[in-house]
């Protein structure tokens, strides 16, 4: 995988040439390689990390629970209208090239700015700011410190990359499997190993004990938590990027996102309830008291002893480090060929790719300082929640574009329908508890707005 658990990553350039070259492209992946790219790309740092923000939030581990078990009901009719699309139309190209086709091309640049900006500097800072909070001990890990060993690390993966260095598929393979292996391990331990009275979980003293919320307010509250948790979620669509790759796209990537987004759904679960069932509540609230952020480590030392917990840290260390590396090896890419496209400046039309991958860093860098993990993954849940709602969104109108397609089933509307409506209550209740991440992310779909008019006033006009 790339990033934690962003499937945005793909940029605009090969988006671009996917679209132009589908028919040189040979068909060459099956069902089961589609399913294990949804499941790498799904996967990643926010399952480690997200459940000790939600637990000092909701007080219950029954409601984390509850989060994650709705996050994955969400994630599943995502999966089932993209499906939808990507069987109307089986190219390459994804958000992109269905807004574009679907909607108007200026929704298609967006999602483009949307996986320029989401999809690579917040991500990498996201990443490299994990990577420091657990390679950082306890009384090491102030925001400034974290955030400045965040920062060295993305300048000494940009030199390495500048030098010449590489890790290889091998290596990154590898990396990736060691965490599916520690996971399976994990659950192993805990469910077949390990005696029930072991298990120390429970709410917060003082917080109601029942895991169903009782009344609208602490509904409200539960549907703002889940804007961080969709994050995990959101690489369900990572084989429509591929699409045009695929072996009967119309049949076998519809299917491989859903088995695939099932499968994480039950991984996620099983690990949560390690991870906020196992460790006695109080040590799951931090020393801030606004959630651990390296929940999983301080399950796995409870499960398994220091060795268990100096392990998972390793991996994720190795899995955040690797993704960091991967993103500023894209990223400067895109780049570059949004400047070939005229869609950025041309000052940065470099062959050697230094010129944006300096820019990449930079952009990266800065993003270190721009806030909380927590605040940095609510704000990449949203962004890509929304921008994932206006494609599934185009599968209501599809016919308006595509007169001669199939009309919608019951499950395809039913499921588009239930997306739409929780992303839109996600977003609502997430402006209210966490105003900030909110604005962050309409301002980010207004910079991508005005980015394409000015683009637009600039372009020369095409002679009748």
């Amino acid at each position: 995988m790339y990033f934690m658990d962003l499937a945005g990553g793909v940029g605009v350039a090969q988006i671009k040439n996917n679209t132009v070259a589908e028919s040189e492209t040979p068909k060459s992946l099956g069902f089961i390689t589609l399913v294990a790219l949804v499941i790498a790309n799904m996967i990643g740092v926010g399952v480690f990390t997200s459940s000790g923000y939600s637990f000092a939030t909701l007080g219950n581990p029954g409601r984390v629970m509850l989060a994650w078990s709705l996050c994955g009901v969400w994630a599943v009719c995502g999966a089932i209208a993209y499906g939808g699309l990507v069987s109307r139309l089986p190219q390459s190209g994804g958000e992109y090239l269905f807004l574009s086709r679907f909607v108007h091309p200026s929704v298609g640049f967006l999602a483009g700015w949307i996986s320029l900006v989401a999809g690579f500097s917040a991500p990498i800072a996201v990443s490299a700011k994990n990577a420091a909070v657990h390679i950082l001990t306890d009384a090491q890990s102030s925001d400034l410190r974290v955030a400045i060993f965040a920062a060295v690390i993305i300048l000494v993966a940009t030199l390495c990359h500048l030098a010449g260095v590489r890790i290889g598929a091998g290596a990154q393979n590898s990396i990736v499997a060691a965490k599916l292996a520690l996971m399976l391990w994990l659950v192993i331990v805990a469910f077949v190993l390990t005696a029930s009275d072991k298990w120390q979980g429970g709410p917060l003293p003082g917080r109601d004990p029942d895991w169903m919320p009782p009344d609208f307010s602490a509904w409200w509250i539960l549907a703002g938590s889940m804007s961080w948790l969709a994050l995990s979620y959101t690489g369900f669509n990572a084989a429509i990027y591929v699409a045009g790759e695929s072996r009967d796209a119309k049949r076998l990537v519809p299917r491989s996102m859903v088995v695939g987004t099932l499968l994480v759904m039950v991984i996620y679960l099983l690990l949560n309830t390690i991870f906020v069932y196992f460790p006695k509540p109080e040590l799951l609230l931090g020393s801030g008291g606004f959630g651990e952020e390296k929940v999983a480590a301080v399950a796995a030392k409870e499960l398994g002893g220091e060795s268990l917990g100096t392990m998972m840290r390793l991996i994720i260390v190795l899995s955040t480090c690797s993704s960091v590396w991967a993103m500023l090896m894209m990223g400067p890419r895109v780049y570059r060929q949004m400047s070939e496209d005229g869609v950025f400046p041309s000052f940065f039309k470099d062959a050697s790719y230094k010129k944006t991958l300096l820019l990449q860093c930079v952009l990266s860098a800065v993003g270190c300082f721009a806030g909380s993990i927590l605040d940095m993954m609510t704000y990449l849940g949203l962004t890509l929640s929304a921008c994932g709602a206006l494609a599934v969104g185009s599968l209501l109108w599809i016919r308006r574009t595509l007169p001669d397609s199939r009309p919608l089933s019951i499950v395809e509307t039913t499921a588009a329908i239930v997306y739409l409506t929780m992303t839109a209550i996600l977003l609502v209740a997430t402006s209210q508890q966490r105003p900030g991440q909110f604005w962050a992310m309409l301002a980010t779909f207004v910079i991508g707005i005005l980015t394409f008019v000015i683009w637009k006033l600039r372009s020369p006009v095409k002679p009748d």
